[in-house]
């Protein structure tokens, strides 16, 4: 295994969601790191319909996770906003939220690279968030994540299934079961 190879596969292994942050404030720098690493994403037609609203003052981000209703009261000191811009995609019904998603990602991997804790939320109301940042209808919001300094550390691991891959072809006679770790089926209890 290369060095780089071995740097890349850590990062991706490392990235872990961080829910308790250290009282301590992300640089500005490393913020325009992690939003270069966004926009070094993959997109469609390179397009970009990635837009980014960066939120440091306490009370924004207090509303926030007033918002999050008990899925992402997080203390850390920085959410990063993710949200396409659908002017200029030719075709219709798309908010650019795989190229968002792709934008996270890097960010994501970016913040482990860099020492950083992230946890990505998908838990908010649009409505709400839009009126909290003042985002407006033609924006679509697509992610909220938070950064910052852990406080808790978890181990390096890869989620691979081999029930998850199929080769050649799709096998419908698989039978389907809850991937290990999958939240939705503790709360819905499927």
């Amino acid at each position: 295994m290369s060095e780089l190879e071995q740097h890349v596969f850590e990062a991706i292994y490392g990235r872990r969601s961080i829910r308790v942050y250290q009282d301590r404030q992300v640089e500005r720098e490393q913020i325009i790191k992690l939003l270069k690493a966004g926009m070094a994403a993959p997109s469609a037609c390179n397009i970009q319909p990635w837009e980014f609203i960066v939120v440091t003052e306490e009370d924004t981000l207090d509303a926030m996770r007033a918002d999050a209703a008990g899925f992402g009261d997080y203390n850390a000191p920085i959410a990063i906003v993710v949200c396409g811009y659908n002017e200029f995609i030719p075709w219709d019904g798309d908010e650019g939220t795989v190229d968002c998603a792709a934008a996270i990602e890097n960010m994501l991997i970016a913040a482990t690279a860099m020492g950083l804790g992230s946890v990505w939320m998908g838990g908010f109301n649009r409505d709400t968030l839009r009126a909290i940042l003042n985002i407006p209808e033609q924006v679509h919001p697509i992610g909220v994540v938070y950064f910052g300094h852990p406080a808790e550390q978890w181990e390096p691991r890869t989620k691979y299934v081999e029930d998850a891959v199929y080769w050649e072809a799709y096998d419908t006679s698989r039978e389907h079961e809850p991937r290990p770790g999958n939240l939705a089926s503790r709360v819905t209890g499927q």
